[in-house]
């Protein structure tokens, strides 16, 4: 006999050769209770999902305890199936950014700027920037294109935010303006395709002069030059061992990056594996105990 709150379930059949959670899918199904929700009580003792660890006998009276979930109610806004939605719906529900029009093989720009726009840090560091502030503080006239860069980088995410898609036109006539490189031209005067890791190096150094660090909550925290150093800066711990000499000390320093390169090889399947490849390398440099060049491994 099974009493569960107000009501009770008599001469229920329980087969003590199979496990417990038998016994509790049969409480399932009288009382709509699920079995990681019940607690079922003889004499002080809960009933184990794996083995019979209470003296059950015939006629035995057990106490369950445990609610039953409710049944979930039809909602009042019908579901909408991402197949049958149009391009705004689904960049609402997917929560995906703004688009940005390619101008002609300017799909190294876009991407880059996409995937900067994916930094909450940066995009809250550009909204309060002020042109006119950098210029003051830095008082030198070559800043300007770096300024005006910028401010075009806030000018195009704060778009972002506000709408679907963006033709990204002032950005890139300021990007060719700052760096001709990228405004070469081919066959019928379209432009050439670019790296876009050179666009994501180039935006690096610019940000990095125009945009201060940000201060922290920890007075011991470490001070940084800029906002770029802070957020997208590492530092190498280097070894560098001269492999012609034994005898020689290893040197160790420290180097400052913002980017890990990936070994790329027949062999490399992972992209761990590739990062890792490039932390270690062999270089030619003059050692001071051969008194000629040797071989170094970094």
């Amino acid at each position: 006999n099974v009493k569960w709150g107000k009501e009770s379930f008599k001469n229920i059949e329980v087969n003590t050769d199979e496990t417990p959670l038998l016994f509790k899918a049969q409480l399932f199904a009288l009382t709509g209770v699920q079995p990681e929700r019940q607690k079922v009580l003889c004499k002080g003792i809960n009933l184990k999902d794996e083995e019979w660890n209470m003296p059950l006998k015939s006629g035995a009276t057990l106490l369950l305890l445990g609610t039953k979930e409710e049944v979930p109610v039809e909602p009042v806004e019908k579901p909408k199936f991402i197949e049958d939605m149009n391009e705004s719906e689904l960049a609402t529900a997917l929560e995906l950014p703004a688009g940005l029009v390619n101008l002609g093989n300017t799909c190294y720009m876009n991407a880059t700027l996409q995937c900067l726009h994916s930094v909450r840090e940066l995009r809250n560091a550009l909204k309060g920037y002020k042109e006119e502030q950098a210029g003051a503080a830095s008082g030198m006239a070559s800043l300007a294109l770096p300024q005006l860069l910028t401010s075009s980088m806030k000018k195009l995410f704060e778009d972002m935010e506000r709408s679907d898609t963006i033709t990204p036109v002032l950005f890139l006539q300021r990007l060719h303006v700052a760096f001709p490189n990228f405004a070469q031209t081919g066959e019928n005067a379209s432009y050439r395709q670019q790296d876009a890791n050179e666009c994501w190096s180039e935006l690096l150094k610019v940000l990095q002069q125009t945009l201060p660090s940000q201060k922290g909550t920890d007075e011991k925290s470490v001070k940084h030059s800029s906002f770029i150093d802070q957020w997208f800066g590492g530092t190498f711990d280097v070894e560098m061992k001269c492999t012609e000499a034994e005898g020689e000390p290893t040197s160790k320093s420290k180097e400052n990056f913002f980017q890990l390169s990936c070994f790329i090889s027949t062999e490399v399947k992972y992209m761990h594996s590739g990062l890792r490849l490039r932390l270690k390398e062999q270089l030619t440099k003059m050692s001071p105990t051969l008194a000629r060049d040797a071989v170094y491994t970094k």
